[in-house]
Parts: C-alpha cells; structure tokens; sequence
C-alpha cells in the first residue's frame, strides 16, 4: 500500500499568497482554491471566516502560517 502525504490546504496555497502584496486579491485566491477543494462544508466555512475577518496582509499570514502549525501538531495558541 503506497503512502500518499497529505498536505493542508494552506500549504498548498501559501506559497502564492505570500507573493501577493494585496489583502483582497489573496482572499479572492484562497476562496476561489477553496471553491476547487472537497473539503469538509463547516471547515470550509470556518476557514473563509476567519480568512474574511483578516483585514491586513500580516494578519492573513498569520492565519496562514498558525493553521499549517496546528495541521503539523505545532499549533500556538
């Protein structure tokens, strides 16, 4: 049986988004990758939350950065 590695949906977008320099155009990227992705309805919805109440790009890294440490088991709190 081959080990497929599984990655968060963050990692798999946060290299494109700690390119962007704007905040609106990286929510519409994360939204749009998120429309893409079968994920769980609630977590879906958990996550444009929180990605919506984001209002800087620091803060939209932060998130992004937070969520694949506790996806990873290192999460702060």
């Amino acid at each position: 049986m081959a080990k497929f590695p599984i990655k968060s949906v963050f990692e798999q977008i946060s290299t494109e988004v700690f390119k962007m320099s704007n905040v609106d155009k990286a929510k519409s990227f994360i939204s749009g990758f998120l429309e893409e992705k079968n994920i769980n309805a609630i977590d879906k919805k958990t996550i444009l939350y929180n990605v919506d109440s984001c209002k800087t790009m620091n803060k939209l890294q932060s998130y992004l950065c937070n969520s694949i440490l506790k996806f990873e088991g290192m999460g702060v709190n």
